[in-house]
């Protein structure tokens, strides 16, 4: 076999198995992120606001960027590479949910700074109104701005649905700031936010003697506070991580575009092409859930008893099925339970 056959059949490989089992965890993650953030106490929290919105656009990301490759890599051919319509609607979609996705990040992190500023002003955007408002002008932008992507993608004469010409070389630089922006925010931010903690527990200790307890309990940021800090921080990291290589990549091939290539070259980056542009990029929306599992030890406490609820809710549902079935006639009245819902996934201590 030749290179490009090894690298054939392992993009393949990813598609068809690995890329599907993401996809299938991913959607189970996207909908238990969702119903834990939606809880009657933690949906107060403005930040939950942006967890809710970034499961949404995960999930549609998942829906229509993942399920076609997976489905591409099961037909003779993609139909991307040859329907320019659906090239042009797919590649619009994606991106568009993509960068709300990424902003919903980056505006969680900014959320998290104005929770522990010292100044008033800035602490009034840690709301809930406003949290709500910043999300609907996220997804208002971003169906506005990659509208150039839907006009300007196509099918092109290689057969990839992608871009060419002069606005291949506008794409790159495009690119490059889109992806840039939002982790710039979730960098800056995050480190203001750690450095305002640090800051405001010197001037609790310093003050510690001079304040009761009360009031130096109340300066102490919240137990949720903190635990949402670092959910943000994680989705942060993993963001850098799976979307760094995107621009990068982009600004390569524009480089490259004139360059003469042989056979393994070609091969190599149409590989690295599918890994970042089909794969890479897709990791993030898939494992947001289990990055919040791993930075939270009260979040894998929540979802543990969530599940537990779920599944006793649903035998005891079976068994009121089943003594029906049997017993047609007779009216059967659903016998009182009581099942202890979960806990608060960020409840403070209490002391």
């Amino acid at each position: 076999m030749t290179l490009t056959d090894d690298l054939t059949l392992a993009q393949l490989i990813l598609s068809r198995y690995v890329l599907i089992i993401c996809s299938i965890l991913g959607i189970i993650g996207c909908f238990l992120n969702f119903i834990i953030f939606c809880k009657k106490k933690l949906r107060k929290i403005s930040c939950s606001v942006y967890f809710q919105a970034t499961s949404v656009f995960n999930l549609l990301v998942i829906l229509i960027g993942i399920t076609p490759v997976i489905a591409g890599s099961y037909l003779a051919k993609d139909p991307a590479s040859y329907l320019s319509a659906y090239c042009k609607a797919r590649a619009y979609t994606t991106h568009a949910f993509l960068m709300m996705s990424r902003f919903s990040v980056a505006l969680g992190c900014v959320d998290r700074f104005a929770l522990c500023s010292r100044h008033a002003y800035i602490r009034r955007l840690n709301h809930r109104g406003i949290a709500i408002i910043l999300v609907i002008i996220t997804i208002i932008l971003w169906l506005l701005i990659p509208i150039h992507v839907m006009v300007y993608t196509n099918v092109q004469s290689s057969g990839k649905c992608g871009t060419s010409g002069s606005y291949q070389i506008f794409y790159s630089f495009y690119a490059i700031i889109v992806t840039s922006i939002p982790l710039s925010i979730m960098i800056i931010f995050s480190f203001w936010a750690i450095r305002n903690i640090r800051q405001s527990r010197a001037r609790v200790a310093a003050t510690d003697e001079h304040v009761n307890g009360n009031e130096n309990s109340r300066r102490k940021m919240k137990k949720e506070d903190i635990q949402l800090m670092i959910i943000v921080i994680s989705e942060a990291i993993v963001y850098l991580l799976s979307t760094i290589w995107y621009p990068i990549y982009t600004a390569y091939t524009t480089i490259t575009a004139n360059v003469s290539k042989t056979s393994d070259r070609v091969a190599i980056e149409n590989f690295i092409r599918y890994l970042v542009l089909s794969f890479l990029i897709f990791l993030n929306s898939c494992s947001i859930f289990y990055v919040h599992l791993l930075a939270s030890k009260t979040l894998r406490q929540e979802c543990k008893q969530l599940l537990l609820y779920l599944f006793k809710h649903n035998q005891i549902n079976v068994e009121l099925q089943t003594n029906s079935s049997a017993r047609p006639g007779h009216r059967q009245r659903a016998p009182a339970l009581y099942i202890h819902p979960p806990t608060n996934i960020f409840s403070s201590n209490k002391h």
